[in-house]
């Protein structure tokens, strides 16, 4: 289903999710390049005056960027943005496939959507205000009411390649680009710390030269453990790496036709198992 078949709030929610990641990464980034852009500066230890105040506007933008990231905190609205997203996901989901709580009649299924909307929207009023795109927008699309018209048999096989394998193959790439993503950065921060090794070694080795990049190599290495660290790549690689074994295993179960009735109950452990990675990004929110 493609992300305007969703409802608006998923929409916007999604939204606020991407744009504050894009932040939060930027800032950080950018805070970063400044103190290392600071560093190569005083590595020169030039005497004249522009030199040294084109440094305190570099250190200045840094105190900027980490003033931003403390105050304004975008990693928590990334995290609320995406918590309520999948929650949104999840639901809607159960609606197309008719499953509990949705597996009433349909004037009764859209009431209760909509309730169930606006209570995700309550229990997360720290974002509530700040998602303010696809206002025009509906929460109830005519392809969600479309798909739900269908047999149960229909409705598993849409269940199955665009939920669970769409979820499988999301989760297995992730995994993969994370893996290849730590070990990049680990051969960059060892390789960079042992610059920095090497020019402290040729410093004492030769006393009498003047300007060394030590500090600056130092400064690199401990902005590339701090990305490391910020993008968390071991730690999500090895949970989404799990969370695509255990999908494989949904995605067993639906190998034969169902009945409503077993529709429903599929589903149900299906998005249960979806929601232990979403509570993940409620639990980062409130750290």
């Amino acid at each position: 289903m493609k992300k305007d078949d969703y409802p608006a709030l998923y929409q916007s929610a999604s939204d606020l999710s991407q744009g504050a990641q894009n932040a939060f990464y930027r800032a950080f980034l950018s805070h970063m390049s400044l103190l290392a852009a600071a560093s190569a500066i005083s590595v020169a230890n030039s005497p004249v005056p522009d030199v040294a105040i084109l440094q305190a506007l570099v250190l200045i933008g840094a105190l900027a960027c980490a003033t931003y990231l403390f105050l304004v905190r975008p990693d928590r609205h990334w995290y609320s943005g995406r918590a309520v997203a999948e929650s949104i996901k999840t639901i809607t989901w159960r609606y197309i496939t008719k499953s509990e709580p949705f597996n009433n009649s349909d004037e009764m299924d859209r009431h209760d959507f909509v309730l169930k909307l606006k209570a995700i929207v309550e229990q997360n009023k720290d974002v509530a205000g700040l998602l303010t795109t696809h206002l025009d927008g509906v929460q109830i699309s005519p392809e969600m009411d479309r798909l739900r018209q269908a047999s149960a048999v229909d409705r598993l096989g849409y269940y199955k390649v665009h939920r669970i394998v769409d979820q499988q193959n999301w989760y297995a790439a992730k995994a993969s680009t994370n893996k290849r993503l730590v070990n990049r950065y680990f051969i960059a921060l060892i390789v960079t710390i042992g610059m920095a090794i090497i020019f402290s070694i040729a410093k004492v080795r030769f006393p009498t030269v003047q300007f060394w990049p030590t500090d600056f190599f130092v400064t690199v290495a401990a902005a590339l453990l701090s990305w490391i660290q910020a993008k968390r790549f071991q730690e999500l690689s090895a949970s989404y790496a799990l969370a695509a074994h255990e999908i494989s295993l949904i995605r067993q179960q639906a190998s034969h036709s169902m009945s409503d009735e077993q529709l429903s109950n599929f589903v149900g452990d299906a998005e249960n198992a979806f929601s232990r990675e979403h509570t993940q990004w409620i639990a980062r929110k409130d750290k």
